[in-house]
């Protein structure tokens, strides 16, 4: 990739305009224009200057590309501004070339990848989205049983799966990545709880692998997809019974922690199942609202899910001696000092 690429790239990770940028190396507007168009190119000294000013390791603007055009769905909202969703962009997209250039370290292969056979789930019903899921479980051989740990469960079937710093408008994203060819990547936002998370992740899975027709709404479509994958039908009717009109604030909690998800949206699940009716879900819900509990639900809260597969591959590729330990801590986007665990003999 062009360097002039490169440093527009770094600029918008940064959130910054061409002006802000400009400011910050004591040049033109019309000067940081014509680097990022190779009008012109920074010597040396002045791409260190860059570098700085961005707070970014020079490295970055050495880095061989491997990332095409990123064109994520978001999960977000009408408040977000362009230059966040570019700055969420390019984060992506430097996070997924550090977990490339590890995978190439290694010699692992990046499209190295096979969805099931039935992937992608044709979907024009609700029914079909219930079974959608659980043939996924199968495929992948989860079982029925909650799923403990799910970006783990994701990253075991090669999935790239990465959690970035990002604005409170943003949950999630899905996408192909085009490294010649697609390769699939879900990438959420690390601040928000585990529950959240999940709940988010799932719904991402779920544009990855359904192809929705008819009168569904896609949206609506993976947020049933995420229900019914982190909450199988049979197993939540075996925990809390076929019809229910009352359930117990401490009940939700518990539930809450052997799902995974969210205590509102056990009780969606518990509608959309018919398991509670239209009426009492909304009683529990308006307990919520005037509770203020909405925001904030009582009770421990779910475990944040951190993918662990990018961190083992340095840590592997460390030990091995086949990077230094300044290079890992570039690949892992840390400090200098704050290196990686010795390697133990």
């Amino acid at each position: 990739m062009a360097l002039g690429a490169r440093i527009k790239q770094a600029r918008m990770l940064r959130g910054l305009n061409q002006r802000e940028l400009a400011a910050k190396i004591d040049r033109s507007k019309t000067t940081v224009s014509k680097y990022e168009r190779e009008i012109t190119l920074p010597d040396s000294a002045k791409l260190m200057d860059i570098a700085e000013a961005l707070d970014i390791d020079l490295s970055y603007f050495l880095r061989n590309p491997r990332v095409g055009d990123i064109e994520p769905a978001y999960r977000k909202f009408s408040s977000m501004l362009v230059k966040e969703e570019n700055a969420i962009v390019e984060r992506i997209r430097d996070w997924l070339e550090r977990y490339l250039e590890v995978e190439s370290i290694l010699e692992i292969d990046a499209l190295d990848f096979e969805w099931p056979e039935e992937v992608p789930y044709r979907v024009s019903s609700i029914e079909e989205i219930e079974q959608a899921a659980l043939h996924l479980r199968d495929a992948w051989e989860i079982g029925r049983d909650p799923i403990e740990n799910l970006t783990e469960r994701l990253e075991d079937h090669a999935l790239r799966v990465g959690s970035i710093e990002a604005p409170d408008d943003f949950d999630a994203c899905a996408f192909e990545a085009q490294v010649d060819g697609g390769i699939p990547v879900i990438v959420f936002n690390e601040k928000y709880p585990g529950d959240r998370q999940r709940f988010s992740i799932a719904h991402e899975l779920g544009h990855l692998v359904l192809k929705v027709g008819g009168e569904l709404g896609e949206e609506q479509a993976c947020d049933r997809f995420s229900g019914a994958f982190l909450v199988p039908r049979d197993v939540f009717v075996n925990d809390v019974g076929e019809e229910r009109r009352r359930i117990s604030q401490r009940e939700l909690e518990l539930l809450k922690q052997k799902y995974g998800m969210s205590m509102q949206a056990l009780v969606y699940r518990m509608k959309d199942l018919s398991i509670l009716s239209d009426h009492h879900a909304g009683q529990i819900f308006r307990w919520f609202r005037e509770t203020g509990n909405y925001k904030e639900e009582p009770g421990e809260p779910v475990s944040r899910e951190q993918p662990q597969r990018f961190e083992r591959m340095v840590q592997h590729a460390l030990a091995e001696e086949y990077i230094t330990d300044r290079r890992a801590a570039e690949l892992l986007d840390r400090d200098a000092d704050d290196l990686p665990e010795p390697v133990l003999a």
